[in-house]
């Protein structure tokens, strides 16, 4: 009786090593880029202020780990996969509300994916309150700025 019950136990165990180390395997082959950039501006990640500097952004797992040259500050943050869109270059895309800039996308460039951060509860209250208080759609602007992948 135990062997009827260890059998298929051993099969699912067997079966779930080898679906983790291939998941591994291949996590460790997709190639790393480093999007590295000159943000002259503060600007807002999550809940943390990060002032104007060199910043290098890396993509680890769904997050993205954005820190500083001198490595002073940095954050991470969880990022949306977005699909490419030809011809596009490495770029930081920012919202502006105001004074605040607030990191909103990170594009690799080419035919690379995109990630989106996830809005933070500080973007989305001022994107409410400045869309009731404005009497246009756009509440925001876009600033992008050019960044280089290594």
């Amino acid at each position: 009786m135990a062997r009827k019950i260890l059998k298929p136990v051993t099969m699912v165990m067997l079966l779930f090593t080898i679906a983790l180390v291939t998941a591994v395997a291949t996590a460790r082959g997709q190639s790393q880029h480093r999007v590295n950039a000159r943000v002259p501006f503060a600007f807002i990640v999550g809940d943390k202020t990060l002032a104007a500097a060199d910043y290098r952004i890396n993509t680890v797992g769904e997050a993205l780990a954005i820190r500083n040259a001198d490595s002073k500050n940095s954050v991470i943050r969880l990022a949306n996969t977005i699909a490419p869109k030809e011809g596009n270059s490495a770029r930081l895309v920012f919202h502006r509300y105001g004074n605040a800039y607030f990191l909103s996308e990170v594009w690799e460039g080419g035919d690379r994916i995109g990630r989106r951060l996830i809005e933070s509860r500080q973007e989305r209250a001022m994107r409410l309150e400045l869309s009731r208080m404005a009497t246009n759609k756009t509440s925001y602007e876009e600033v992008v700025i050019l960044a280089s992948v290594r």
